[in-house]
C-alpha cells in the first residue's frame, strides 16, 4: 500500500479532535499539517485545518483546505457545510448558499445546514425564508444552540424583539459560553436601550473568550457607537484586527473613532485598509435575481443620507462604494455595477471637499444620478433659508454662515447685523442637536464660541412656535421626487426637539397624536400648508430629502431646515410600532424613484 492511503491511526484522529475541543488553534493547524503531509487523501486533517484556520481569520487559507475535502468527498455533506461558512466569512455569500444547498441535497436532515443557510438568508435580507430555513433546523435538533441563534437574528430583523431574545436566551442555555448568541444578545440589548445590560453580554463574551477577535469587536463597535469611552473601544478594535484582519467593518469603526479624535489621516489609513478588502459592499436583490444594480456613494468625510433602511429589502443589487481622497477607484468596475446611482453624500458643510471628488466620479460614471453632488453643494443652511424665504405660508428663521473669531467679536461689541437675543447658534455640519444652542445673551455666545473657535457656524433667528398647551412640535416630512409622505411628530416640553429626546413613550395622548398625524398629513397641513411643502421640495432642488417644521401661533410653517440628512428607520420598540405601516409608504415610494431613475437610463 502506498504511504498516501494508509489508514489514519486512532491516536492521530484523537489528537486532533482533542485539539478541535480544547479551541487550540494554532496547535490544531500544525497537527494538521502533519497530518495531511503524512496521509494526504484522508479527511481528517484537511478538514481539521480547514476549520481551524477559519477560527483563526485566516479564511482564504481555509477555503483552500475545505475545497480540497470537498474534491476528495464530493458526497459528504459536512465538508460542503464548513465550505459553506469559509465562502460566507469573506462575502462569498452566492457560493456559500450554493455549498449549503449541496450539503441539503446529499443530507436534507442536517440541523446545521439549514442553520447555516438560514443565517445567509438573513443577511440577505430573505428574512421569511431565513425563519422558514433555521425552524427547519430546529424541528429536526430541537437543542441546535445555532438554529436558536439564527433564529433570533432573523426575527430581530423583522422587529420581533422579544420572541428574538428568547431564542439567544435558549441557545446560551442550551451552551452558556456561545459566542456569537452572548455577541447577538448584547446587540439586541443594545436595539432595546438597555445598555447597561448590552455591555455586560459583549464584556461576558471576551471574559469567556478572551482570544477572540469577534467578542472584542463587538464590544469595540458598541463602544464607538455610545461613544462614551472612545480610548477602550479603540483598544478592543485593534485586539479585533490582531485576531482578524480580514474583516473590513472593523476597520471602518475604528476609522469612524480615530476620525472623531481628529486623527484624519491615521482614519483614511484604516478606510482605505477596508476598501483594499472589499472594494465594494454589497446588499444583493432580495429575490433570485436582480432587476437592475445601484451603486451607493458614501464617504467618511461628510454625512451621509441613513439608507440602511430605505435601501434595504429592494428588487435591484445595491452596492456601496466609499469615496476616499488619494485613493484609486475603479470606475469601470462601478460602472458595471451601476444602472443608478443614488450619491449618500449629503451635507454640503462638512462636504465641502469631498463632493467635488463626489461630483467628478459621477461625471466620470455617466449614469442617472440620485441627489447629484452638485445639487447637494447648494443645500447649505444659509442657502436654503435664502431659497425658502418668499414661499408663501411658512416663515423661515433667517441664517447666516459666520466663522468664530468674526461671531465671537461681535459677540463681545453685544451686536450682530440683524439679529436679535435670544437666537440660535451651531457648529456648522452638524446635525440631531450636537454643538447647537440657544443664547439668551451675548455672553453666552461668546462662551459658546469658546469650545472651538476657529469653527464655522451658523447664527439663526430664534422664532417661538411654542403650541397654546405649552408643548414644542416638530413635524418631518419626507419628499421623494416631489411626493410629501409624513415620518414623524415629536412633542417635547423644550424647543430642543429631537425624536430620541422625548418622552412620547410615557404618554399615549403623544403617540395617539402622532398616529394621527401620520394616517392622515391634512390633520395638520391644510391644502396652502402641503403647496407650501411641495414648494419647498422644489427649491431644494433634491430628488430626496426631509422638511422638519413646526407651526406658529399664526399658522405658518417654522422650516426649522430642509436637506438629504434625514433619518427614516422602522421602529422596534413595541410602544412605536403604529407608525411602521406609513413609514413603509417612504420605503416604497424611495424603491419606486430608484427604479424610475434606471428605466431613464434603458
Amino acid at each position: 500500500m502506498k504511504n498516501s492511503a494508509r489508514a489514519l491511526p486512532a491516536a492521530v484522529a484523537t489528537e486532533l479532535v482533542a485539539l478541535y475541543g480544547a479551541g487550540k488553534w494554532a496547535q490544531l493547524v500544525a497537527a494538521a499539517d502533519r497530518v495531511t503531509t503524512r496521509y494526504p487523501r484522508h479527511l481528517l486533517g484537511w478538514q481539521a485545518s480547514g476549520k481551524a484556520l477559519l477560527q483563526m481569520g485566516k479564511v482564504p487559507e481555509a477555503i483552500n483546505m475545505l475545497s480540497r475535502v470537498v474534491r476528495l468527498a464530493p458526497n459528504q455533506a459536512d465538508g460542503y457545510n464548513d465550505l459553506g461558512n469559509a465562502l460566507d466569512a469573506v462575502g462569498r455569500t452566492e457560493e456559500a448558499i450554493t455549498s449549503y444547498r449541496r450539503a441539503l441535497d446529499l443530507n436534507s436532515e442536517s440541523s446545521e445546514a439549514h442553520a447555516n443557510l438560514g443565517r445567509v438568508l438573513c443577511g440577505l435580507r430573505q428574512f421569511e425564508k431565513a425563519v422558514a430555513s433555521c425552524q427547519r433546523a430546529i424541528d429536526i435538533e430541537p437543542d441546535s444552540m445555532i438554529a436558536h441563534n439564527n433564529l433570533g437574528n432573523a426575527l430581530r430583523e423583522i422587529g420581533k424583539l422579544s420572541e428574538a431574545e428568547a431564542c439567544y436566551r435558549r441557545s446560551l442555555t442550551l451552551k452558556p459560553d456561545y459566542l456569537e448568541a452572548l455577541v447577538n444578545l448584547g446587540s439586541l440589548l443594545g436595539d432595546l436601550g438597555r445598555w447597561a445590560e448590552a455591555k455586560a453580554a459583549q464584556r461576558l463574551a471576551i471574559q469567556m473568550h478572551p482570544n477572540s477577535g469577534a467578542a472584542f469587536n463587538a464590544l469595540g463597535r458598541m463602544l464607538s457607537r455610545l461613544t462614551e469611552d472612545d480610548e477602550e473601544a479603540e483598544r478592543c478594535l485593534n485586539q479585533a484586527i490582531a485576531f482578524n484582519v480580514y474583516d473590513a467593518n472593523t476597520y471602518v469603526e475604528l476609522g469612524n473613532i480615530l476620525m472623531r479624535k481628529r486623527q484624519t489621516d491615521a482614519a483614511l489609513a484604516m478606510f482605505r485598509r477596508s476598501q483594499e478588502l472589499q472594494p465594494l459592499i454589497t446588499w444583493p436583490a432580495n429575490q433570485e435575481k436582480a432587476e437592475f444594480s445601484a451603486v451607493f456613494l458614501d464617504t467618511p468625510l461628510a454625512g451621509s443620507t441613513p439608507v440602511t433602511y430605505l435601501a434595504g429589502r429592494a428588487c435591484y443589487d445595491r452596492h456601496f462604494h466609499c469615496v476616499i481622497p488619494d485613493t484609486r477607484v475603479d470606475v469601470d468596475l462601478l460602472r458595471s455595477k451601476a444602472d443608478v446611482v443614488f450619491n449618500m453624500i449629503c451635507n454640503a458643510d462638512d462636504g465641502k471637499d469631498v463632493l467635488p471628488q463626489a461630483l467628478e466620479l459621477v461625471e466620470r460614471l455617466g449614469r442617472p444620478t440620485i441627489n447629484h453632488p452638485r445639487l447637494i453643494m447648494a443645500t447649505d443652511r444659509e442657502t436654503i433659508s435664502r431659497r425658502l424665504a418668499d414661499i408663501p405660508n411658512c416663515v423661515v428663521p433667517r441664517t447666516i454662515r459666520v466663522v468664530g473669531p468674526v461671531l465671537t467679536e461681535a459677540a463681545l461689541n453685544k451686536a450682530f447685523v440683524d439679529f436679535h437675543l435670544p437666537l440660535l447658534v451651531r457648529v456648522a455640519g452638524t446635525h440631531g442637536g450636537d454643538d447647537f444652542d440657544k443664547v439668551e445673551d451675548w455672553d453666552e455666545v461668546v462662551d459658546f464660541v469658546a469650545k472651538d473657535p476657529e469653527a464655522t457656524y451658523y447664527v439663526i433667528e430664534f422664532i417661538n412656535y411654542r403650541s397654546d398647551d405649552g408643548f414644542f412640535r416638530k413635524y418631518r416630512v419626507i419628499f421623494v421626487d416631489g411626493e410629501i409622505l409624513p415620518y414623524h411628530l415629536a412633542i417635547h416640553d423644550d424647543w430642543k426637539v429631537h425624536h430620541f429626546r422625548t418622552d412620547m413613550a410615557n404618554h399615549e395622548w403623544m403617540r395617539r397624536e402622532e398616529e394621527r398625524y401620520l394616517n392622515g398629513i391634512d390633520s395638520v397641513f391644510n391644502v396652502a400648508h402641503q403647496d407650501a411643502l411641495r414648494a419647498m421640495a422644489r427649491a431644494t432642488g433634491l430628488d430626496y430629502g426631509g422638511i422638519d417644521c413646526g407651526l406658529d401661533r399664526d399658522g405658518r410653517i417654522v422650516v426649522f431646515e430642509a436637506n438629504a440628512s434625514m433619518l427614516v428607520h422602522d421602529e422596534k420598540l413595541e410602544d412605536f410600532a403604529y407608525k411602521n405601516p406609513y413609514i413603509a409608504k417612504i420605503k416604497t415610494a424611495f424603491d419606486a424613484m430608484v427604479s424610475r431613475r434606471r428605466s431613464a437610463f434603458r
